[in-house]
């Protein structure tokens, strides 16, 4: 065989023939390995010496280097280095900040800024009780269209148009606020507000006319106003429920309600009138997911487009009396999904679960029954009601069994379209099928299957 020659066995480097536009794009793709990986590119050759700091997408986080004067120079170098082109997405978190380096940050934004950033992730944590200011300029930026403030910062936000083209806006509630004004983002369509570390008494005026999902996490107790007269999407995770005042939200298509703890005694007067709001204000939507915690002494107006029901129950709290107010209330449901929070609860419709490891519950006697049927049929279990879902069913083993078959035996009994019910049990009761056939079906055509956790 003739050998090859040398010409032909050459390797043709395709990676240095690209544009420089192209190079800057591949190192974007470096994630939380940018700051070890990019830098380390610059000794492959004399057009890759600063290519590392002209990346659209760059990722710092001080938790990658080993003291905060490295992460420091580091950051001041890349931006040195930098030349005019976009920042597309800026991920600058920095823990441990000392007072004295609020200077160094509040001057990366300002660069960020002028780099025409249209992402920032922002993160800053002091090493003592002092709090980082977010820079005027920030509010004005015309290119931020994604915004994260993923810690405490002191947010001035000003009374005249702020954030011109903000899109998604992801803030947590600083502790030095009582309030708290978004009217003036008029390109906002996606607001996430996080009060996991507020204070109780905070008040949020949400009018804004573009915004079309809002989600609002917190510990405390706040007052939200809502005007978005295109709000498709409303979640709510709350340790008890705030006040709440929603106006002009016809868009209003799915809301997602989920309560950790009960009201304390004495306030359930409050916590009817908050319930009663609320529920007054998302009663135009498709899709509900409810916690059994909300107030039962509230009143539950007409529910006339709810086609998906989803009723998380709670140890503590079953909530049949809200399940049989929301029956009569909702004339045009499909489908209806009782899931204990023991078994899973997905932290928002519509998104993938998430699978909550809590205590067992605890070993009791049957209780005597709570669950008081409607007076009359509800039209949505003689015409509209096909599905039927039971997520953790107890079995014989624990209290509030006896309320869960009588509820099943109401719905079979009259649900006189219904074709499916599946039944969720860690327990596989094998008397469960003969106790749900003792009587007559309402429906003819109903497909009953249980599906146990050790099946």
């Amino acid at each position: 065989m003739v050998p090859q020659s040398k010409s032909r066995l050459r390797v043709q480097d395709r990676v240095s023939e690209l544009p420089d536009a192209v190079l800057c794009h591949i190192l974007s793709f470096l994630g939380p390995d940018y700051a070890k990986c990019a830098v380390r590119t610059s000794i492959l050759s004399k057009r890759w010496k600063n290519m590392w700091a002209c990346a659209p997408n760059v990722n710092l986080n001080s938790r990658d280097f080993s003291s905060s004067a490295d992460f420091i120079a580091f950051v001041d170098r890349l931006l040195l280095f930098r030349d005019s082109s976009t920042i597309q997405k800026l991920y600058l978190h920095f823990s441990l900040c000392s007072a004295e380096d609020f200077s160094r940050v509040d001057a990366w934004i300002r660069t960020a800024i002028r780099c025409n950033v249209v992402e920032l992730d922002l993160c800053v944590y002091s090493d003592g009780d002092e709090v980082f200011e977010l820079p005027e300029s920030l509010f004005t930026c015309k290119t931020l269209m994604s915004l994260k403030l993923m810690s405490n910062f002191v947010i001035n936000m000003p009374t005249s148009v702020c954030f011109p083209s903000l899109k998604f806006f992801y803030v947590t509630v600083p502790t030095d606020k009582d309030s708290m004004d978004f009217s003036h983002c008029p390109a906002l369509e996606h607001l996430a507000i996080d009060g996991s570390h507020g204070e109780d008494g905070v008040y949020f005026n949400i009018s804004v006319s573009e915004l079309k999902t809002l989600k609002i996490t917190s510990k405390d107790i706040y007052s939200v106003n809502i005007n978005a007269p295109k709000l498709e999407k409303l979640d709510l995770k709350e340790s008890v429920l705030s006040d709440y005042n929603l106006e002009n939200t016809k868009s209003l298509v799915e809301a997602n309600i989920y309560l950790y703890h009960e009201e304390e005694e004495g306030d359930e007067e409050d916590a009817a009138f908050c319930a009663t709001n609320l529920l007054e204000g998302i009663s135009g939507v498709k899709y509900l997911f409810l916690s059994s915690r909300i107030c039962e002494d509230c009143s539950v107006p007409a529910f006339d487009n709810l086609s998906k029901l989803t009723l998380a129950l709670h140890s503590s709290c079953y909530g049949w009396g809200i399940l049989t107010m929301l029956l009569e209330r909702s004339s045009n449901l499909e489908c209806l999904v009782l899931e204990h929070d023991h078994y899973h609860y997905p932290a928002y419709c519509g998104e993938s679960e998430s699978v909550i490891e809590l205590e067992d519950p605890i070993e009791l006697p049957p209780e005597v029954i709570t669950w008081s049927p409607p007076e009359s049929v509800p039209k949505c279990l003689s015409s509209h009601l096909k599905s039927v879902s039971l997520k953790g069913f107890q079995g014989n083993h624990f209290s509030g069994h006896v309320d869960e078959m009588e509820v099943l035996k109401y719905l079979l009994q009259n649900g006189q379209v219904l074709k499916e019910m599946t039944i969720y049990t860690e327990f596989l009761e094998q008397e469960l099928y003969g106790e749900l056939s003792r009587f007559e079906w309402g429906s003819e055509t109903c497909q009953v299957e249980i599906i146990s956790k050790g099946s």
